[in-house]
C-alpha cells in the first residue's frame, strides 16, 4: 500500500474526530454521533483489507465496539434496550482483546521477573475498582445487588483487566506493538472513568469531550498498532 493511502486513512480518521467534537460543542447531535459511529468501522476495514495474517479476536474487538456504538442508531427509540445491547457488545470486545493478550503471554517469565510489578498492580486494581464503584452509586438512582449494578461491576473489572494484562503484554514483549496497545488501553480506561463521571455524577459538556478525546487517542494508537503490523508484513513478504 502506498504511503498516500496511509495518509489518505489518517486524514479521515482525524476529520471524523474533529466532526465529533464540533458536533458536540455545538450540539449538533446527529453530526457528532454520525462521525463517531464512523471512526471504528473506518479502522475495521483498514485492518481487514490490509492486514496479511489477522487475528480473530482482535477483529472480535473492533467489530464489538464498532457495534456498540452503530446500535444507537438501531435502538434509538429504546435507551434501555440500547443500555443492554451496548453493554454485551463492549463486554466481549474487552475480553476477547484480554484473551488476545494472555495468548501472547509466558507467566513463568512474569512471575520471575516482574514480582513487585504485579503486587503494585493488584493493589491500583483494588484501589481503582473501589473507585469507580463509589462514583456510580453517587447516583442515588442505583440499587446494589441488582442485575444492573451487577453488569457495572463486571465491566469495571473487565476494563481494569484490560489495562492489567496490557502491561504485562508490554512487560513480556516490549515492542513498539505492545507498546502502542498498552497506551491504547490506557486511554481507553481513563476515557470510561470519565465516561462513569459524565453518566452518574455530573453531565458537564467537558467530561464529554475528555471521553471522546480520550477515546479517538486510544483508538488512534490502535491505528498505528495496526499501521506497524501491516508494514511489518509487507516487509516480511519482501
Amino acid at each position: 500500500m502506498k504511503l498516500s493511502k496511509y495518509k489518505t486513512i489518517s486524514l479521515v480518521l482525524v476529520t471524523l474526530v474533529v466532526l465529533t467534537i464540533f458536533g458536540n460543542l455545538f450540539q449538533i447531535k446527529i453530526l457528532s454521533e454520525i462521525a463517531w459511529i464512523l471512526i471504528l468501522p473506518t479502522l475495521l476495514v483498514f485492518y481487514s483489507v490490509y492486514q496479511g495474517k489477522k487475528d480473530i479476536l482482535f477483529i472480535i474487538f473492533l467489530v464489538g465496539f464498532a457495534l456498540s456504538e452503530i446500535l444507537k442508531l438501531w435502538f434509538i427509540t429504546s435507551e434501555m434496550l440500547y443500555y443492554y445491547a451496548s453493554y454485551i457488545c463492549i463486554m466481549v470486545a474487552y475480553s476477547s482483546l484480554i484473551i488476545f493478550f494472555l495468548k501472547g503471554i509466558k507467566f513463568k517469565k512474569l512471575l520471575k521477573n516482574f514480582k513487585l510489578h504485579l503486587i503494585i498492580l493488584l493493589v491500583f486494581n483494588l484501589y481503582i475498582l473501589y473507585t469507580l464503584n463509589e462514583m456510580i452509586l453517587q447516583d442515588e438512582t442505583v440499587e446494589v445487588f441488582t442485575f444492573i449494578f451487577f453488569i457495572e461491576v463486571v465491566y469495571n473489572v473487565l476494563i481494569l483487566l484490560m489495562l492489567s494484562i496490557s502491561l504485562l503484554y508490554y512487560l513480556h514483549n516490549e515492542s513498539k506493538q505492545a507498546l502502542l496497545l498498552f497506551l491504547a488501553c490506557v486511554c481507553i480506561v481513563f476515557s470510561e472513568m470519565i465516561q462513569v463521571a459524565y453518566v452518574f455524577i455530573t453531565a458537564e459538556i467537558f467530561l464529554r469531550i475528555g471521553y471522546l478525546l480520550l477515546m479517538a487517542i486510544g483508538f488512534g494508537f490502535i491505528y498505528f498498532y495496526t499501521l506497524l503490523e501491516v508494514k511489518k508484513r509487507r516487509l516480511i513478504r519482501r
